[in-house]
């Protein structure tokens, strides 16, 4: 399926729908058989969360998935998962602490558990590199499922929890 056209069988969940886990599922699999066809995955208004600065971040994760995507079609992903990892780690932790400082100025009650989940991820993206460096051949396909499955879950799940907050706040 190109990357500007999303099959009307395959829509991505509305996001009046976000959170559920059915909406979580369904836009993981339908960003999984996009990165699966080795075309990019599009930037959609139903991974939007409302605000510019976090949506145009979220823009630059997709282009990594979108970068290792391209790469294992091609059959490079060894010559570009490197740098896609250290592209994440520090993107992330420029992301998460864009994030962590809007939750501290405008007092989210939140702000705790989000930032433990940010953690998480930082942890998983070390281990990632830890095997990469220890020449983990199979690890590539596996940052891709793992990435997509994140993004879906931290837009649907975690950030859209925060973005009403925010905007209530005069965050855009």
């Amino acid at each position: 399926m190109p990357p500007s056209e999303l099959s009307a069988k395959d829509p991505l969940p509305a996001p009046a729908a976000t959170g559920t886990p059915a909406s979580i599922a369904a836009l993981a699999d339908l960003l999984a058989r996009q990165a699966a066809s080795g075309q990019p995955i599009p930037w959609s208004p139903a991974l939007s969360v409302g605000i510019a600065s976090i949506d145009a971040q979220h823009r630059v994760l997709l282009a990594y998935v979108n970068q290792l995507s391209g790469a294992l079609a091609r059959g490079q992903s060894a010559e570009v998962l490197g740098d896609v990892l250290h592209g994440l780690e520090a993107y992330t932790r420029l992301h998460f602490r864009h994030e962590e400082r809007l939750f501290a100025l405008h007092g989210w009650q939140e702000s705790d558990d989000h930032a433990h989940g940010h953690r998480a991820f930082e942890a998983q993206l070390a281990g990632f590199g830890q095997r990469l460096a220890a020449g983990d051949a199979t690890l590539a396909a596996e940052v891709l499922a793992f990435m997509i499955r994140w993004l879906a879950d931290h837009i649907l799940v975690d950030d859209i929890a925060y973005s009403g907050f925010l905007q209530e706040r005069g965050v855009r």
